[in-house]
């Protein structure tokens, strides 16, 4: 006769996956970075510097 077990298996296996909230914030934070590294290198485009720039004048900082 076959036994139905309703376990859930996947509690009893041990998990190497154990990251705390810091280490996947860490993690994530330096893939963006990476990932995001030229586009923050790259130089602003024009239009986007005059808009800046008539912000400014608008609204001080």
């Amino acid at each position: 006769m076959q036994q139905n077990d309703t376990r859930d298996w996947s509690r009893d296996l041990p998990s190497s996956l154990n990251f705390s909230q810091e280490q996947v914030v860490f993690f994530i934070g330096h893939s963006l970075k990476s990932l995001y590294d030229d586009v923050l290198a790259a130089d602003m485009p024009e239009h986007l510097k005059a808009l800046v720039l008539k912000l400014e004048e608008t609204y001080p900082p």
